[in-house]
């Protein structure tokens, strides 16, 4: 008998007896009966750890009338087996059945890719198919499947993280490391790639001790920097002292904008399940009191309302007046997702890991947060981002032909807000539409007509991690137009021009005279509108002072998914020396 296993690392603080035992009596007082034994695989100490199986009722036990299924047994066994092997370099782990939630929390999440990375050859390795999770726009994670011939050389780009991968290797690689398990009817190694290390092959015992220690073997070679723009932070000693305590700091000195619903970098997702908890109906929030002992604090269907009610609750329950007993709370809420108006939930785990966020820390640089792991973007691609933002700002910036008017301070000494801002153009050829967002999904801060062009501008002060939300808010209101232009309706760009005629900003335009704006026109535009934020730093010439690389990636991203998908998207740096003055 054969498997196709996965073989999963260990963090390599853990021992194989403690280990054993931590599980051991987890599964006791859980009273889940097991077995453990020693064992030996390729001459390695290995531990043997079975759950006894248990008959569990199946899910379509109470969906039908008692009548349908009387006699009938609607049960089944889950036989769950861990192996875990104790080598020279660390412990790996074997999972069968429902063994991964006990062993997940000793896993190296990276192991998989990092394997991979140590194997890799660019230009000759054939994806088939891959996830990435986006660290910038709507797109929060892809996934993607290739044709043959499709080269990893051809794929990696800015803004992307390789969370899975299924590879075809080059056969140069397959002969030298893995030739034991080639034969004449299965001549390819297809790695299955993502916290674990998967080939396409069924083992044999005997088998599986040979590729442990091919997997020994391997880890003895240099990683290939080439995988991702993105280097991963695994420093424990970094994580901890520095980047750990930096994400509380910014969520202590951002929760007042985070309450009042201005613009966050934070963003909130279960690490590496995107789509479940995107699509799940609730989300409930705890705070733990206790060993096993949690507080209901609330219920939403709104995630992006999650953050908001937690520090919310921090600030009437006065939890936030200093930055220890802040922390010491943050740690202990937790998130719980349900989905199909089930009890049980479908996810749970701590607030902490759910965040994402792009931070700068001073004296070491700017850092991503993403599914619980730490990123920094590589120098070699900070160049080249820098050079790909300079070229896209200078080929398509209007130089101030339709934004004009320069942003200025008020009296009080502080800088317009944005809605003051984008008042200026209360006049002949120009409407205003700020706060106007039929379907939550705004169209734009200001539309101009001139030329038979339509420019449609979105506005945003500076140019740091607000980038990222101006990003979304300019391919929400392209995809919703475009849609909204091929619907002879036209219900988006009626509910628009309804709310405009409701402020009495439609300028004597009539709706069907709105409508034409778009219907009728050549050419529609949109225009990403920002400001330098740093003095005598003009954005265009000095983008290599700008630190937030969410910001840049968010710029070369929109760019690129404008041009290809909807209209085309053109710049204007809004003069704003007043501000410095």
């Amino acid at each position: 008998m054969k498997q196709n296993p996965t073989i999963y690392k260990l963090e390599s603080v853990y021992e194989l007896i403690s280990v054993a035992d931590r599980i051991s009596n987890h599964l006791s007082l859980n009273k889940k009966p097991s077995i453990i034994r020693d064992i030996k695989v390729n001459d390695y100490d290995s531990k043997l750890i079975i759950i006894q199986s248990i008959e569990k009722e199946s899910e379509w036990a109470k969906f039908f009338p008692k009548e349908y299924v009387d006699g009938i047994t609607l049960e089944y066994q889950i036989p769950s087996v861990l192996i875990l092997v104790s080598t020279p370099s660390g412990i790996f782990a074997i999972i069968g059945g429902a063994f991964y939630k006990y062993i997940l929390p000793f896993l190296d999440s990276s192991y998989g890719l990092n394997t991979y990375s140590r194997i890799m050859k660019p230009v000759e390795d054939e994806i088939i198919t891959i996830k990435t999770r986006g660290v910038t726009g709507l797109r929060a994670g892809m996934s993607e499947q290739f044709k043959d011939n499709y080269r990893l050389m051809d794929y990696i780009k800015f803004g992307k993280i390789p969370t899975e991968l299924k590879i075809k290797l080059s056969s140069e690689t397959a002969d030298l490391y893995f030739n034991q398990f080639l034969t004449n009817r299965s001549p390819n190694i297809i790695l299955n790639i993502s916290n674990g290390f998967n080939i396409n092959k069924k083992l044999s015992f005997q088998e599986l001790g040979l590729l442990i220690q091919i997997l020994e073997h391997i880890e003895t070679q240099k990683a290939d920097d080439f995988f991702s723009s993105y280097k991963e932070i695994t420093n424990k000693d970094q994580i901890a002292n520095s980047l750990k305590p930096a994400i509380i700091n910014e969520l202590f000195n951002k929760r007042n904008d985070i309450i009042s619903n201005t613009v966050s970098n934070f963003d909130i997702c279960y690490p590496n399940k995107i789509e479940d908890f995107y699509s799940a109906d609730e989300y409930e929030i705890k705070l733990k009191e206790g060993e096993r002992k949690y507080k209901k604090i609330s219920r939403t269907a709104d995630k992006s309302e999650i953050l908001k009610i937690i520090l919310t609750y921090l600030n009437e329950e006065g939890f936030d007046k200093n930055l220890n007993n802040f922390s010491n709370k943050i740690y202990n809420f937790y998130i719980y997702t349900y989905k199909n108006q089930n009890s049980t939930p479908i996810l749970k785990t701590a607030l902490i890991y759910h965040l994402n966020t792009e931070i700068n820390i001073k004296g070491l640089g700017n850092y991503i947060y993403l599914d619980s792991k730490w990123y920094k973007l590589r120098e070699i691609f900070i160049n080249e981002m820098n050079d790909r933002c300079t070229e896209i700002l200078n080929a398509n910036d209007l130089k101030n032909q339709v934004l004009n008017e320069e942003w200025g301070k008020k009296e009080s000494g502080k800088r317009e807000n944005e809605g003051v801002y984008n008042d200026k153009y209360d006049k002949e050829g120009y409407w205003v539409l700020d706060t106007i967002s039929p379907n939550s999904i705004e169209l734009g801060d200001i539309i101009h007509f001139n030329n038979n062009t339509l420019y449609i501008c979105h506005v945003k002060y500076g140019f740091s991690t607000e980038m990222r939300e101006l990003y979304s808010q300019i391919i929400s209101s392209a995809r919703r137009l475009k849609n909204d232009l091929k619907d002879n309706q036209n219900n988006y760009l009626r509910a628009v021009y309804k709310s405009l005629e409701s402020k009495g900003k439609n300028r004597n335009l009539s709706e069907n005279e709105f409508l034409s704006l778009f219907k009728t026109t050549d050419n529609i535009r949109y225009v990403m509108c920002i400001t330098s934020h740093l003095k005598n730093k003009p954005l265009q010439n000095k983008i290599n002072k700008y630190r937030s690389n969410v910001a840049k990636l968010s710029l070369i991203q929109c760019y690129t998914e404008m041009r290809t998908e909807y209209y085309d998207l053109s710049f204007e740096i809004i003069k704003n020396d007043a501000c410095f003055s």
